[in-house]
């Protein structure tokens, strides 16, 4: 079996079973003021040892779908529709000890502030160690040769003087390095990315996403990665979901996102990005809407340039469009 995909044994049976299934997932904050609807029917398939990116303005829901997988609900937040499955089997129906074994081994994170995200009391070879004997083996000589390798794997030139220092001697992107080397100390089957790149400037930024796709891939795990930013997906992902209001409006190949996007969200993206030299920067009018409500109709209609009657008056329908090409608009296929 593969490093790093203790979890599932990735073969000719099992490569074309979905790892991940999320079905209609919708999740309900209460707070003081009364209930936000973050999530409002996400689906979503993740299937082993593929890359699959989530790309969406800040409050389309992204992070509380990556939440949603791993139970980790905020105070007051409850996942309150749909189904998220591993391996065909509820995640939501899952006693203390199965979760607990779940989050690590089966399935990691890597968090989106760096430095926060390590304990400041432990050395970087304790956290790795730990990680590693509470997931894998139980022995640390192995756990303590491990934490080296992955640290070389992951171009540390030293990875003794690495292994001593404490979280606030690193630099943002050393120490998002070491959270990646904790990820896969777990040897989980699927890695998700929460925004990994954020704070780092942009050459710190393209070696980590090459450093993480590299590694991810030569452990045969599968990648969950979600960013704001379509060019650090798009750097990384095989398949891209464009999120908006709590759904994934239109997910599909990479390629076909990029050249011909179907949703006028996902164009609208797309031209936020492939700004000529020269060319002001371009933004999307209106703003992303608030989740204190739940959409019935189409959430982007009232910042969409391809605004029909229908929009005001129907459900979105769902449009399959081939080759696990997705679309949630009333445009439909073939809409230039």
């Amino acid at each position: 079996m593969p490093v790093g995909t203790e979890g599932v044994s990735i073969n000719s049976d099992t490569a074309n079973e979905t790892l991940l299934s999320l079905s209609g997932v919708e999740v309900t904050i209460n707070t003081i003021s009364g209930p936000v609807h973050p999530l409002q029917g996400v689906d979503l398939d993740v299937f082993p040892g593929e890359t699959v990116g989530l790309v969406g303005e800040s409050g389309s829901g992204k992070s509380m779908t990556l939440r949603s997988i791993l139970r980790l609900m905020p105070p007051g937040g409850a996942i309150t529709g749909g189904a998220v499955k591993w391996l065909g089997n509820s995640v939501l129906n899952l006693d203390a000890d199965e979760l607990q074994s779940y989050r690590g081994s089966q399935v990691a994170m890597i968090y989106q502030n760096p430095v926060s995200a390590l304990d400041p009391m432990l050395s970087v070879e304790r956290q790795i160690v730990d990680a590693f004997k509470a997931n894998r083996e139980n022995s640390d000589g192995v756990a303590e040769e491990y934490a080296r390798d992955v640290l070389r794997d992951l171009e540390f030139g030293n990875p003794d003087v690495i292994l001593k220092r404490y979280p606030h001697q690193l630099s943002g992107g050393m120490a998002q390095r070491v959270n990646i080397a904790l990820a896969l100390a777990c040897g989980p089957s699927l890695i998700l990315a929460d925004e990994p790149t954020t704070g780092l400037d942009m050459t710190t930024q393209i070696r980590v996403l090459d450093l993480l796709e590299r590694q991810v891939s030569a452990r045969n795990a599968a990648l969950l990665f979600i960013s704001h930013d379509l060019r650090a997906v798009s750097r990384v992902a095989r398949n891209i979901g464009i999120m908006y209001a709590g759904q994934v409006v239109e997910f599909g190949p990479r390629e076909r996102i990029l050249t011909n996007p179907s949703h006028p969200y996902a164009r609208a993206l797309l031209e936020c990005m492939n700004l000529r030299t020269g060319e002001r920067p371009r933004s999307i009018p209106g703003l992303v809407p608030q989740m204190t409500e739940e959409y019935n109709l189409c959430a982007f209609r009232n910042r969409c340039s391809s605004r029909m009657a229908v929009c005001d008056e129907q459900p979105l329908p769902v449009h399959n469009l081939g080759e696990r090409h997705r679309l949630l608009c009333h445009l439909g296929p073939g809409h230039d």
